[in-house]
């Protein structure tokens, strides 16, 4: 059946502890998403979707780069058939003591291009899709610094010396984790850094032991 047929988006439920400053903690779905077409790819489903070759395909997404860039910068919305609407979001860079009456143009300056899907469009999405919580995480287990300190005093009392890439493996983190963690041990002379500036190894200092 089409149910069975559909893709399943995997998810994990996350949570943001003392939320906005409130001391509440509040949880939000976060999806993995898949690899996008590549061109090659997008062509050739086209191709084999209506009677327009790879060639036709790639003249016309072209030609509808060129005229979004057009239209967009000068400041108008692009429509897209079915699809939606692209606008422009900007930012103000201007003095917080500078008058309003005395901003300059140069203040502002492109931040974004916007989309907003044409209804149609996000209510087939929406119908379509399928959500399957994931059987894994990204997530870094949450450890304090007391924990995490003995967590490498254990590893370094069977190993010499400890690197990102262990920490990952043996304590569940994720890589900018890792690498805060590393920091900071090495920043209050927990950890002494040594190696090659790609591929660091960490070594427990002698007072600490």
């Amino acid at each position: 059946t089409k149910q069975q047929n559909r893709m399943s988006i995997k998810y994990e439920i996350q949570s943001i502890k003392n939320s906005q400053g409130t001391g509440k903690e509040r949880h939000f779905a976060r999806i993995f998403e898949g690899t996008p077409m590549s061109a090659q790819q997008l062509e050739s489903y086209i191709q084999s979707s209506c009677s327009l070759t790879k060639g036709d395909v790639e003249a016309t997404l072209s030609a509808l780069r060129e005229c979004m860039i057009q239209h967009l910068s000068h400041g108008n919305r692009f429509y897209i058939p079915s699809i939606g609407y692209f606008s422009l979001s900007v930012n103000l860079n201007m003095p917080e003591d500078k008058p309003i009456d005395k901003a300059r143009a140069d203040y502002i300056s492109v931040r974004n291009i916007n989309f907003r899907p044409d209804a149609s469009m996000l209510q087939e999405v929406k119908r379509n899709v399928h959500f399957e919580r994931a059987k894994f995480s990204t997530k870094s287990k949450e450890l304090t610094e007391e924990m995490m300190l003995e967590k490498i005093k254990e590893y370094l009392s069977t190993n010499i010396c400890i690197n990102r890439r262990a920490m990952e493996i043996h304590f569940g983190l994720r890589q900018n984790s890792a690498l805060k963690w590393l920091k900071h041990f090495t920043e209050i002379g927990v950890l002494r850094k040594e190696g090659a500036r790609n591929s660091p190894v960490y070594f427990m200092n002698k007072q600490e032991i």
